[in-house]
Order: structure tokens, then sequence, then C-alpha cells
């Protein structure tokens, strides 16, 4: 689902910019069915799909979903499945989030650092059984009427 407070992770964001991402980001809720593991369209290479944006997996409980999704991310947070960089000045880091799951962790004190994302949009993940992700509209809030 993309209901998710983008304002919050902000917190120098002013009211003004808080009340803009509401309107972008919740204007159409959305909820996608992602195949558990999915298949890299480039190498064929299998991996988990997961992130801190699963809700549930389908067919199980919320509660049952939850156990099994830890179970799941402990296995690819395990310090054998992991790269951890040591920056340099200079360095450029660029990953494949089709094979790969991001976390930053804030260990850099007071050092200055500069981030750029660029998000290329491409294909639709697909499963071991070649279904591909399904996206539903969960809710669509009506358009402000012009004053």
């Amino acid at each position: 689902s993309n209901a998710y407070d983008y304002a919050a992770v902000r917190p120098r964001a002013t009211a003004e910019e808080k009340k803009h991402f509401e309107e972008v980001f919740t204007s159409t809720i959305y909820e996608t069915e992602h195949p558990v593991v999915r298949v890299h369209p480039e190498t064929g290479e299998k991996s988990l799909l997961l992130g801190n944006f699963v809700q549930r997996l389908v067919g199980l409980s919320k509660s049952d979903s939850a156990k099994l999704f830890e179970v799941f991310q402990s296995y690819v947070t395990a310090p054998e499945n992991t790269v951890r960089w040591r920056w340099q000045v200079g360095d450029v880091a660029i990953w494949d989030n089709r094979a790969t799951q991001h976390y930053a962790v804030n260990d850099y004190g007071d050092q200055h650092r500069v981030v750029r994302r660029a998000t290329v949009d491409g294909d639709v993940p697909v499963g071991v059984d070649g279904r591909h992700s399904i996206t539903h509209v969960k809710a669509a809030k009506p358009a402000a009427k012009a004053a």
C-alpha cells in the first residue's frame, strides 16, 4: 500500500509541504500484491521481495504474515547476506532494487552526507510461477472542488 506518512520522515517539512505530501501520496490508495520470491528479469536470479511496506501475505492472517515476514527478513538481514559499505571520499553507491534491499545506517555522526536517489521506471515483479504483481485501487479521494 502507498498509505504511508512520507511527511513524517521529513521533520523539517513545513505545514504546507506536509499537506502537499498527503495530497499527492494519498489521493488514491493502492494495494499491490507482489510475489514473495521474484525472478530478476535480466539475470534469472531468484530473490525475496520484501520491505517495510508489507502489510500481509496473501492467504495468511496479519499475525501469521508478520511471523513469516520476520523469518524472511532475518534471513535477508543476516550479516552473511548483507554488504556494509565503508565510505571514502568520492564514493558513489548504486544498487539494483530488483535484487537487493536497502537499509541506511545513521553511522556518520556529525559528518555531512549528500544522498541523491534516482528511481528508474521498469519491469513489474514476476514470481517463480510466472505471475506478475497486481495493483488494486483500495480507495480514491474525490478531487477537491475549485472555489
